[in-house]
């Protein structure tokens, strides 16, 4: 007679053991692509760092014009062009 659950003999216990293997496989994996994950965010976070301290004024000059880095004169009112003497 076998036994009371199932009867007989354990096996060798080798399809737990590869299941065990797959299991430590992709766990492994797993950390693999979380830690690509977080390297890349940290990384798109330094870049979005620098690009912001970098930006700075240059962000604020216009492309349109020739002069855009000397900014508005002081002898100008309110672009009604250059000051008369008085």
């Amino acid at each position: 007679m076998g036994g009371l659950f199932g009867g007989g003999g354990g096996g060798d216990g080798g399809a737990a053991a590869r299941q065990i293997e797959q299991q430590r496989e992709q766990l492994a994996k797993q950390e693999a692509e979380l830690n690509a994950q977080k390297t890349e965010a940290a990384q798109k976070a330094q870049a979005n760092m620098m690009a912001r301290r970098r930006g700075g004024l240059a962000q604020l000059l216009s492309t349109e014009r020739e002069d855009a880095a000397t900014g508005i004169q002081t002898t100008t009112k309110l672009g009604a062009g250059p000051m008369s003497g008085g």
